[in-house]
């Protein structure tokens, strides 16, 4: 993590999308720099009083342009399909030196649409902090949510230097553990290893019948827990991200198609070995 001296650029952070992944980036920041002034966007009265409640933030803004004045770093944590509106907009009216960076689990499209701003261009580096939950809301944020989590941070060509260190900086701070690859990279690698299995676990949810569910036991319930993700979230993120997860989804096919020959012509020593081959991949996952 970062020295003292090298995070004294960071006076003022704002959040924009105080839910879980932005409430617990304000918490973990208020951990790490408690002096800090955290700022949180809350456009209706509800969610202010929440956040005055909660001390997730310092100050609440109802506005965007109002969040992002005089922020030395902002954070754009909506769904996907807003990030690059958003992250445009904080950008007309947040100073100059400003870092702006996101949650988001799809990276090319937003990269490639705020890269037709210049200003915001120059300011944005996009992120993506490998941790969440089933949960959502700011009431199920947490301070530890990011501790050695992988943070991928995706530079352009024209990211510059100085700011890039500064996103280093930023996500190491939250506890989390920074590399960088390119965007569409990140795309390719999210939708093999999260947008396709959450995909699976909903449609193992979906097929269950109503009969059998009393029956479910703790495998069901192990891979069926992300499917209680939010719909709103997950649409936007298949749709971001579609050409990746249907490449994926169709490679699972293809398996599900090889499974099922297997059963019918009761080759049980290739279903052992095709067993055995996922045993040792799950047995060499972290």
């Amino acid at each position: 993590m970062s020295t003292t001296a090298e995070n004294e650029w960071l006076r003022q952070v704002t959040v924009l999308g105080v839910g879980l992944l932005g409430g617990s980036v304000a918490l973990s920041l208020r951990r790490a720099l408690p002096q800090t002034r955290l700022v949180g966007l809350a456009r209706n009265a509800e969610k202010r009083r929440f956040l005055a409640s909660s001390g997730i933030v310092d100050v609440t803004a109802e506005t965007i342009a109002e969040a992002c004045q005089q922020s030395d770093a902002v954070v754009v944590a909506s769904p996907v399909d807003r990030i690059a509106e958003i992250a445009i907009l904080a950008a007309e009216s947040s100073p100059a030196h400003c870092l702006i960076t996101d949650v988001g689990s799809t990276k090319r499209q937003i990269v490639a649409s705020v890269g037709e701003e210049p200003e915001a261009s120059r300011k944005f580096i996009a992120a993506h902090p490998i941790a969440g939950s089933e949960k959502s809301g700011p009431e199920n944020a947490i301070n530890t949510l990011f501790d050695e989590k992988l943070v991928v941070i995706t530079p352009t060509e024209t990211t510059s230097p100085e700011l890039l260190e500064k996103a280093h900086q930023f996500w190491q701070l939250t506890g989390g553990q920074t590399c960088e690859m390119t965007p569409s990279e990140h795309d390719t690698h999210l939708a093999a290893i999260s947008h396709m299995p959450h995909l699976v676990s909903a449609l193992v949810a979906k097929i269950v019948s109503p009969e059998a569910l009393p029956m479910a036991g703790s495998g069901w319930r192990d891979i069926t827990r992300v499917a209680a993700g939010d719909p709103t979230i997950w649409a936007a993120i298949c749709s971001e991200n579609r050409a990746a997860i249907g490449s994926e989804l169709k490679q699972v096919a293809e398996e599900l198609e090889r499974l099922r020959q297997m059963l019918q012509d009761t080759d049980d020593a290739a279903l052992y070995q095709w067993l055995t081959e996922a045993k040792k991949i799950k047995e060499q996952s972290p």
